[in-house]
């Protein structure tokens, strides 16, 4: 149903887009001026109050993934057990609640040697960059990380914060909508960590 009423609205506003142009451009024919011209300036004066920041927000969100995003392996798991050998088999995985370390840094216990580090900060446009990490919580070492780009809209179904949280068409999930990877394999890794083992078949 709601997705009925996104279409209905962005047809509607495509509509008076479209009605705005032409009656731009028939104001010009008639006064002698250009109709293209005439018709462009109208259809983006109603354009632009409500789709502005569409293409910004997209092409800024697709840039900090190309630039600053993705996924950068920094030890292994064979790596790390091969350094620390009869640490492993010691280890028991833990499904403890978040520890709020800052009001941007939430802490996962995986077990007794590894955490999962979550931060958030926020860049412009709204875009909100998330930072997971796994630490060796005993030496500080960074194992792996995932940096991941998302533009944080809301909706009437997870609650409305603010008028922007009303541009659904905003609403971009993840870098993996400009083509890159990594989510996935950072879960894989943050499983293997945790669990030291594969995933079970």
């Amino acid at each position: 149903m709601i997705g009925l009423l996104y279409l209905g609205f962005l047809a509607g506003y495509i509509f008076l887009i479209v009605l705005a142009a032409r009656f731009g451009a028939h104001l010009a024919r008639r006064s002698g001026h250009n109709p293209k011209l005439w018709g462009l300036i109208a259809g983006l004066l109603v354009y632009l109050p409500v789709f502005w920041d569409f293409v910004p927000t997209v092409v800024l969100q697709c840039y900090y993934c190309a630039t600053q995003g993705g996924f950068t392996q920094y030890k292994t798991l064979d790596k790390w057990k091969r350094e620390n050998p009869g640490v492993s088999e010691t280890l028991v995985p833990s499904q403890s609640a978040a520890t709020l370390l800052k009001p941007n840094i939430r802490r996962y216990m995986l077990n007794q040697r590894f955490v999962w580090d979550v931060t958030t900060s926020y860049r412009l446009l709204h875009i909100r960059e998330r930072e997971d990490r796994i630490i060796d919580i005993k030496t500080g070492e960074l194992m792996a990380q995932y940096v991941n780009f998302d533009t944080d809209v809301g909706s009437v179904e997870t609650g409305i914060r603010d008028f922007r949280d009303y541009k659904f068409w905003l609403n971009i999930g993840s870098c993996g909508s400009c083509g890159f990877r990594g989510e996935r394999v950072f879960y894989r890794q943050k499983y293997l960590f945790q669990y030291q083992k594969e995933f079970e078949k």
